[in-house]
């Protein structure tokens, strides 16, 4: 297996990943048993079921109700504020309607302004139903308490039932704690179940590389779904939920139950948008005689999905940050990155850095593979030969091929082996620069002032195709045939180009710099070959 060989292979997967990530990624499904929890029976709207009527096996049917209009009168808008975001909350729900990230920009560069989460009508976390039906998610509270530190809204339902939700700001982070209070003042036992909601409108962002969409976390896995398979056929899961919500490539709204326990989660369209989904987080039944009290406490986080302000929330929220099958090498690739960018200032020299020294670290792995190529081109015409005369004898070839590789010490697994060690590691930094909100907005030099962007005149990407081709040029050519010495000389090059033109300018600049290097070392291993060895003194006698 010679070089030119082994290197097509990694073409070929690299470009498979991409095919695969951008057509044929579906969403993790979940256990068919969980989908058919669907409920019969669905409450009248405007007449609540009575309290004890409600059977406890009975699932979030209040996910039907639909979302009335805004009240003409009686809105009031609220804000928390802390030193990193602002909360805009509504009475209409008692909800989180939009929140204003101080530490992140719409756009890059100076004319940016602070982040607007939530900011379409439809988007709103928080708001709270009972599967009775005896509490409409879109009621009207009143606001009973109001301080810099939290807001708590309160409303009484034509059963006696009062509902209390405090949302309470916690410094430096992008999470309230919202804790419901649920007090039966009626006369009848009331058995029932809380449910909050996160809704969002995806129309517009939709990604060909980054999934975006409801998620949740159930049973240490990392569980998605489409946005078109929420809007046509919906999703019914339960178990042992830690957190669900939306989540886009940088920023997401997540319910995180600071009790994690068995919840049941539905996934659905939303009223209003074609792209617009709606996530139900159902707790369990609970039973409240007369004068009985309920109570529960939630986080409601709208934020970034930097590592810094998702750890500090707990419940393996820090999981939302995806890296697929490479999370145990791209995470702490990751921190590397962010540390050398503290020494640095430059997240785009962090990055040069960090290719070299990944380049570095498989500098004799590499060296033994150009070796390895090199010998194999030199037997090439020994091979051929071989070919030429048992061709039609497939097990007396081989024979041969193994005698001649062992008589002249090379192995021909030598070229591919140390390459196949590295993808890796490049695979996991590309997955790892495709995702890291860090390099969100974040300036290299020039032109380039954006390394989460396309290089918005493409010169990146080019001179990338150039170095594919220069590097092509080096690299030893044993046993290929023409058509693939052309493909690898002039198609891979073109193609790669073609899909790096709105990769986003930190992984092309790492690709990139990834092929100077190895340009340099493939060099500096034909400068050593082709220098003649000094002979050997003579012998005086």
């Amino acid at each position: 297996m010679d070089g030119k060989r082994t290197l097509l292979a990694l073409a070929i997967s690299f470009m498979i990943l991409m095919a695969w990530q951008t057509y044929f990624v579906q969403p993790r499904q979940v256990a068919t048993q969980a989908q058919s929890q669907a409920v019969q029976g669905q409450p009248v709207q405007g007449q609540p079921v009575q309290a004890q009527q409600v059977a406890p096996d009975a699932a979030a049917t209040i996910d039907n109700i639909i979302t009335p209009a805004q009240p003409a009168s009686g809105v009031e808008k609220s804000q928390l504020s802390n030193d990193v975001a602002t909360f805009n909350l509504t009475n209409w729900g008692a909800r989180v309607e939009g929140a204003v990230l101080s530490k992140y920009t719409d756009v890059a560069g100076p004319e940016g302004k602070p982040l607007v989460m939530l900011q379409k009508g439809i988007d709103s976390i928080g708001s709270l139903g009972l599967v009775s039906g005896d509490l409409n998610p879109d009621a009207l509270y009143s606001i009973v308490e109001t301080t810099p530190e939290h807001i708590v809204y309160s409303v009484t339902t034509p059963t006696g039932l009062t509902v209390e939700k405090r949302y309470t700001l916690i410094p430096g982070r992008y999470d309230l704690d919202l804790t419901v209070s649920i007090t039966n003042g009626g006369q009848a036992p009331l058995r029932d179940r809380a449910a909050l909601y996160v809704s969002q409108d995806f129309a517009g962002k939709e990604s060909k590389y980054v999934f975006q969409g409801p998620v949740y976390f159930k049973d240490n896995e990392l569980e998605d779904v489409a946005v078109d398979d929420a809007v046509e056929d919906g999703l019914k899961d339960a178990g042992a939920i830690s957190w669900a919500g939306c989540t886009q490539k940088y920023f997401m709204s997540i319910l995180v139950p600071r009790n994690p326990g068995d919840f049941d989660i539905s996934v659905g369209p939303e009223i209003g948008g074609n792209a617009s989904v709606k996530v139900t987080l159902t707790g369990q039944m609970f039973d409240l005689p007369p004068g009985g009290v309920h109570s529960f406490t939630t986080g409601v986080f709208v934020g970034p999905k930097a590592k810094n302000a998702i750890v500090p929330v707990g419940l393996n929220l820090d999981r939302a940050v995806d890296y697929g099958w490479f999370q145990p090498i791209s995470g702490p690739l990751m921190d590397f990155l962010h540390l050398l960018f503290t020494m640095v200032g430059n997240y785009g020299v962090a990055i040069i850095i960090l290719t070299t020294l990944i380049k570095m670290l498989f500098w004799p792995l590499s060296n033994k593979s150009y070796k390895s190529m090199a010998r194999m081109k030199e037997l090439s015409p020994k091979v051929q030969i071989l070919k030429d005369k048992y061709g039609e004898n497939k097990e007396k070839l081989n024979k041969e091929m193994m005698h001649l590789w062992k008589t002249h010490k090379v192995n021909p697994m030598g070229g591919c082996l140390p390459i196949l060690v590295q993808i890796p590691v490049f695979i996991a930094l590309y997955r790892g620069l495709m995702y890291s909100i860090d390099i969100r907005h974040a300036p290299f030099m020039f032109w380039i002032q954006d390394l989460a962007a396309k290089d918005p005149y493409y010169v990146t990407p080019i001179v990338m195709g150039a170095s594919m081709f220069i590097q092509q040029k080096l690299t030893p050519a044993s046993g290929a045939s023409e058509g693939q010495m052309k493909f690898m000389m002039y198609g891979m090059p073109v193609m790669f180009t073609w899909m790096f033109m709105d990769f986003p300018s930190g992984l092309v600049i790492y690709w990139l710099w990834n092929n100077v290097l190895s340009i340099f070392q493939q060099w500096l291993m034909m400068r050593k070959k082709s220098t003649p060895k000094p002979a050997a003194p003579a012998i005086q006698s």
